[in-house]
């Protein structure tokens, strides 16, 4: 089977991260399931919407805004913008 993938994924075990939708909106809680230079595969128990920032760390130091490509059930794989 040919890889079509544009980047090494790699895998963060279940790495916990955060959602940020707009302000005045609580951070939604989600699991990376794996991710590579390009893009993302994580878990959320609330529908997202096409577009949002995802934030690796509490802190907020490592973000990416994301667009998603996907949905399979909880799962939403996306691309870095």
């Amino acid at each position: 089977m040919e890889e079509r993938r544009k980047h090494v994924r790699v895998q963060p075990v279940n790495q916990a991260a955060f959602i940020y939708l707009e302000t005045r909106v609580p951070l939604l809680d989600c699991e990376i399931i794996n991710m590579s230079d390009g893009g993302a595969r994580i878990r959320c128990k609330t529908m997202l919407p096409t577009r949002f920032m995802l934030f690796w760390k509490e802190d907020g130091r490592e973000r990416y805004a994301c667009k998603v490509i996907w949905r399979d059930g909880l799962d939403v794989g996306v691309v870095f913008e």
